[in-house]
């Protein structure tokens, strides 16, 4: 029986566990798919199979694995934009001297464990020079090193690193499934773990973080509430909309993916409504705010806006100045009531 506790993964999970007994795994992998969908759970339960001292493994249970889990491992190291000193804001990039650090570290082997582990959580975010001094890396990995990239828009990446790494490519799970796991792994009652599954689009790492976390459920209001002050909104508030996103954009990347995530979820529900396919509306909370608008748009404008929506997260993952992108996206959208 596998160990593995990432699931509806089976597709890479079993062949990560053939690779693992056969001695096969690759020095590098790509772990892809959306935000929230279980890609850093599955870079962590990797970092603990390669060091794992049971025969069956990844086992979860002892010390190695423990101390991975609790991140106070010292052979697992996590890589993704740091603070800049002088202004206290995020940068944006993940910076060459960050990945020269990676070199050395690698360079003098495992220190606690049997192999060192680099996961680059948003892969998309090295910069120019990062990536390429990461390619010089893993043209000559070192022994006993796992390097694990993670990506939303993996395109992004330069295409040269993209053929190094073996590509995981993690989908989303079906509903009934992540309802099973949250009431019977987590403890929620049934209808909140109905509501959180449909919430979620099938991400059981946004599922899970949500019944955890009341935040992400408040953040998610938040954001909706900012989505239909836009929508009701005249352009001055559209365009301080926008300027509030693009400005988030240079600190949070992934929470303007969530936002912009929202908004196409929103909109694609509303030309359910507008197709009279009510039952397949996605987010039950929010059923009352399209059919209270409904009536002002046609679904021509509907269709229009989404795929504007999805243009503009196109736009933003091939670096696109982030107030003009959203800008444009704001002046797509249909006029407000007067």
């Amino acid at each position: 029986m596998s160990l593995w506790k990432t699931h509806g993964q089976e597709h890479l999970t079993t062949a990560l566990d053939r690779a693992l007994r056969e001695g096969r795994l690759a020095h590098a992998y790509l772990l892809t798919g959306p935000v929230g969908v279980g890609k850093t759970a599955l870079a962590m339960e990797m970092a603990q199979a390669v060091n794992c001292v049971e025969q069956e493994r990844p086992c979860g249970k002892c010390q190695q694995c423990q101390r991975i889990q609790r991140g106070i491992h010292s052979d697992v190291q996590f890589i993704e934009p740091t603070e800049d000193e002088r202004t206290g804001r995020l940068r944006t990039e993940i910076s060459i001297d960050q990945v020269r650090a990676m070199e050395r570290s690698a360079a003098l082997g495992p220190y606690e464990g049997k192999c060192r582990v680099f996961i680059i959580e948003g892969g998309e975010r090295l910069s120019t020079e990062a990536a390429n001094a990461l390619l010089k890396m893993m043209e000559e990995p070192p022994p006993n090193v796992l390097i694990l990239l993670t990506a939303v828009n993996e395109e992004a990446l330069l295409p040269t690193v993209r053929s190094r790494c073996q590509r995981l490519e993690l989908k989303r799970l079906p509903e009934e499934r992540l309802v099973d796991i949250l009431s019977r792994e987590h403890g929620v009652a049934p209808d909140d773990a109905r509501l959180l599954a449909r919430l979620s689009s099938g991400r059981l790492g946004w599922a899970v973080a949500a019944a955890t976390d009341p935040k992400v459920l408040e953040q998610r209001q938040q954001r909706l509430d900012d989505v239909l002050s836009a929508v009701d909104g005249g352009l001055e508030r559209r365009f301080e909309y926008a300027q509030e996103l693009a400005f988030q954009y240079g600190r949070d990347r992934t929470a303007v993916q969530e936002a912009l995530s929202l908004w196409l979820a929103w909109w694609r529900d509303m030309l359910m409504v507008k197709e009279e396919v009510a039952e397949l509306v996605a987010g039950p909370d929010w059923r009352e705010s399209l059919e209270a608008r409904a009536g002002r748009f046609s679904a021509e404008q509907v269709a229009g806006v989404v795929r504007e929506v999805v243009a503009t997260q196109e736009r933003l993952e091939q670096n696109a100045n982030p107030r003009i992108a959203l800008d444009v996206l704001m002046l797509a959208l249909p006029a407000a009531p007067p």
